[in-house]
């Protein structure tokens, strides 16, 4: 029996906070949402390294017992089809030994305007790894496993800025005021108003900037806007691929492998500041196995065992009685040159900088790590720091 085709596509940077499934309210995904209606949905899927790169040679191994082989033997040998990686990160692809071709797309900048995002979605990063996604699917050659991943998330924000329309309530008025203007010091008024910020920045380099005790009020929001632009350009990826694959009926897997902050530590970026969730919790969906969600943590190395099931043709088992089961025993630890310590559990999520000091967060409460409460619980402080 051949294994059904599997596309996953997974992406650096990724943050929930961005996605439609995973509550955004300011951003929009349609795309992904449809995949998760049907699919299944990890609300705390955690990522046991803030490094992408570490994540993806877990996943990537040459392992004795390789999920690829799964797929090979269900495929009936080679002519069922190949297990193929597709990335615009040539690092990624000198650790993919379980694939049986890396076509690594060229990552070059434009030969005008480099420092300025593309006017069309074709001439973006993003869109040649989907090209040559289209483009191998054209091939006679069959393939079983089309794995594409993209860092352009941290390396170039090119996104067209038009797929973020900006609301007419947003844009500055042009009509006359009808408040009385008050006789002031004009000096006055000048050194107190703050420097105006764009609703949404044009550059294509990925921000890495500290807020501050006193940001300016737009700043945070005009960045989220400007990442979620890029976030929309995914979606609107994902669209374009499975419309244009001639496959029939293939299962997708939309995953995270590195998070990234939209102010939540005090910082707009990825990989910098503080550790906190929002870059460690990263999306995973699968298509066609629900409509579910797991509530409980889940370490990133379960993807191993799920590609397992998915090409041994095993039930995937994310059903109600997973998303009622408990959470499994011990806590997930997330290695991290900028902390010390971190670990999730069902209940907490608890951190130690690199400068000793200690935080405690509610799970799943206080989704974005608002409320340090280790003040308030030293019990489970002492429990989980001296774990």
């Amino acid at each position: 029996m051949t294994a059904r085709p599997l596309i996953v596509l997974s992406f650096e940077s990724l943050a929930t906070a961005a996605v439609g499934c995973y509550g955004s309210s300011w951003n929009q995904t349609p795309a992904i949402d449809m995949i998760a209606a049907g699919g299944c949905v990890w609300d705390r899927w955690t990522a046991t390294n803030d490094d992408s790169s570490a994540v993806l040679r877990r996943w990537f191994a040459d392992q004795t017992d390789s999920w690829a082989n799964r797929f090979r033997e269900r495929s009936l040998g080679p002519a069922g089809g190949s297990i193929e990686l597709i990335t615009d990160d040539a690092a990624v692809g000198q650790n993919a030994q379980c694939f049986d071709q890396v076509i690594t797309v060229a990552n070059e900048d434009p030969a005008e305007d480099a420092n300025r995002p593309a006017d069309e979605i074709e001439g973006t990063q993003l869109a040649a790894v989907i090209a040559a996604a289209v483009q191998r699917d054209s091939e006679p050659d069959p393939w079983q496993v089309m794995w594409l991943h993209s860092n352009f998330l941290a390396q170039r924000w090119d996104a067209p800025r038009s797929l973020f329309p900006i609301d007419d309530v947003e844009l500055p008025s042009t009509e006359p005021s009808e408040e009385v203007d008050l006789i002031v010091d004009a000096a006055s008024i000048e050194s107190e108003a703050p420097e105006a910020i764009p609703l949404i920045f044009d550059s294509v380099d990925v921000p890495s900037v500290e807020l501050g005790s006193s940001p300016h009020p737009d700043l945070v929001t005009a960045w989220m806007r400007t990442y979620g632009c890029q976030v929309r350009l995914i979606d609107l990826m994902i669209e374009v691929l499975l419309q244009s694959l001639q496959v029939d009926d293939p299962q997708v897997i939309v995953v995270g492998t590195s998070g990234f902050s939209l102010g939540q530590n005090g910082w707009i970026g990825h990989r910098c500041g503080p550790l906190r969730s929002p870059q460690i919790r990263l999306p995973m969906l699968l298509s066609d196995v629900g409509p579910i969600r797991l509530p409980q943590p889940a370490a990133d190395v379960t993807m191993i065992d799920l590609l397992h099931a998915i090409g041994s043709g095993a039930e995937v088992k994310v059903g109600p009685k997973t998303w009622v089961a408990e959470a499994a025993d011990g806590p997930i630890r997330t290695q991290s040159d900028r902390a010390q310590d971190a670990m999730t559990t069902s209940g907490w999520f608890y951190v130690r900088d690199s400068d000793q000091a200690e935080h405690l967060y509610l799970k799943p409460d206080d989704v974005e790590d608002f409320n340090d409460v280790g003040r308030l619980r030293l019990d489970v402080m002492d429990l989980l720091g001296g774990n």
